[in-house]
């Protein structure tokens, strides 16, 4: 399962070295398989519904033996009800349509030659050793391991949640002694011993569906965790790539530091033996020697600024910061304008765009649930066992049978409001998912937007500096 399963986070990353949680990823995609859905463009793609998730228990399947044999057409229609209440779990669908404020169908600030592509953003950038930066990151960064591991408890959260579905099967075996006195009260019965074995079978049935909105809720808070955790991944590489270009900038600042430096210490005795002549006056010696005490200064800054630079990308590689990573002494080259897409694509690009949108899909499942809770709830509870008082015949399941089967249909009247508080508190939640969604969202139509403005800006501005340079 590569990083364009992962719930659909097709980040493009690819060229990367791939980031941690194996046992998520692998656990995950063995518990809920892709499926082949078709419509999943309607206005736009979401990741979400690339899920299938195994169908809710067939009880049809589920003879264990401890209740008395039911006629064949009641167990035919027990389990097609319960196949036509459960069926099959899913991931709830996208809503981008929660978006509160119009998205425009092309950029506002520009457009950029061509549709995005979904392949790595490294191959826009000519510098191997940035390649093996990132690939060091995304291997040993301490933090984006943090991030994997709560990605691995989202996952592993989810699997346990999905037992709601599923019926309880216990088994259990006893030993009871008693003793009593006799009717006459002066003497006591013999101790009676009895042994049995007995099983137990408990369902509650989904009739209106609250334990699937759990479930989808569990699926969507899953499937948030994964983009967080690719958010994070690529906060990561691109934080790397920073602190890299960074070094590169603090690199070319010291050693513009180091020429102007030296070309004051050149200068100094030029003046001096002017002053000694009687050329110059003393007023020239003293501004070179505060000149040179200067620009040594200003090295000085810059030698600190570079093996600052040189520690924080070493934390980023997960190395111990002994500041001896070799730094570049030139740029690396963009081989062409990057293109964006549009708008709407770039909610399925953005693992925090999707993210947001997978909370406000488990908010709104919750939602669900919460009001679902203040309907009956039905369920059926079969036991089946032994009971004797030798232990030689607690196996003696025709002899020594004992079974009960209970259905229970339950109304909540009077809880003391909990129940409506909680459908209230859900239905808050979910409006503040969906606010979050929309924050999220602008966040990253703006982020594109000051790109795009600023891009032309910065060309024009590093012609002017070259020219300035060269003159």
């Amino acid at each position: 399962m590569d990083r364009r399963d992962l719930a659909g986070v097709g980040v493009a990353q690819d060229g990367l070295v791939e980031g941690h949680s194996d046992w998520s990823r692998k656990r995950f995609s063995k518990h809920f398989p892709k499926q082949n859905l078709a419509g999943l463009r309607n206005r736009t793609e979401s990741f979400a519904s690339r899920f299938a998730h195994p169908a809710a228990p067939d009880s049809s399947r589920m003879t264990i033996g401890f209740t008395p044999p039911l006629k064949s057409s009641l167990k035919l229609g027990f389990a097609a009800g319960v196949l036509a209440l459960t069926g099959c779990v899913s991931p709830p669908p996208p809503q981008p349509e929660e978006i509160q404020v119009a998205v425009p169908d092309y950029w506002v600030s520009g457009s950029t030659t061509g549709e995005f592509q979904p392949q790595s953003w490294m191959s826009d950038i000519a510098d191997p050793r940035l390649e093996a930066i990132l690939a060091e990151a995304l291997q040993h960064n301490f933090a984006l391991m943090a991030a994997a591991a709560r990605m691995d408890a989202a996952v592993a959260g989810t699997l346990s949640g999905r037992s709601e579905l599923w019926p309880t099967l216990n088994a259990s075996a006893s030993k009871n002694e008693s003793r009593r006195s006799s009717a006459s009260g002066i003497q006591q019965t013999p101790v009676s011993k009895t042994y049995g074995v007995s099983g137990r079978f408990n369902w509650e049935i989904d009739l209106w569906g609250k334990l699937r909105n759990g479930y989808r809720g569990d699926l969507a808070d899953a499937q948030a965790a994964m983009a967080d955790f690719e958010a994070t991944r690529l906060s990561i590489a691109g934080r790397a790539a920073k602190a890299w270009f960074n070094l590169i900038e603090a690199e070319q600042q010291l050693a513009l530091a180091k020429k102007t430096s030296d070309a004051f210490d050149s200068s100094i005795r030029i003046v001096e033996e002017g002053f000694e002549r009687g050329i110059g006056s003393a007023l020239d010696v003293r501004l070179v020697r505060a000149n040179v005490a200067s620009a040594a200064s200003t090295y000085e800054q810059r030698l600190r600024n570079r093996d600052a630079a040189i520690r924080n990308l070493e934390i980023f590689l997960g190395r111990y910061p002994a500041g001896e990573f070799a730094a570049a002494d030139s740029w690396p080259e963009i081989k062409d304008e990057i293109p964006v897409g549009l708008p709407a694509d770039l909610l399925l690009r953005r693992p925090d765009v999707m993210g947001a949108e997978r909370d406000l899909a488990a908010a709104q499942q919750r939602k669900f649930e919460a009001k679902k809770a203040l309907l009956p709830n039905l369920e059926i509870t079969l036991t089946r066992g032994t009971n004797d008082q030798s232990v030689d015949n607690i196996f003696d399941l025709d002899g020594r049978r004992v079974w009960s089967r209970v259905w229970s249909l339950s109304q909540p009247l009077f809880q003391g409001g909990r129940l409506k508080a909680n459908a209230q508190r859900a239905e808050a939640n979910h409006r503040v998912a969906a606010a979050n969604f929309t924050n999220v969202a602008l966040t990253a139509f703006k982020e594109v937007e000051d790109a795009l403005s600023e891009q032309s800006s910065y060309a024009r501005d590093y012609q002017l500096q070259k020219v300035a340079t060269e003159e």
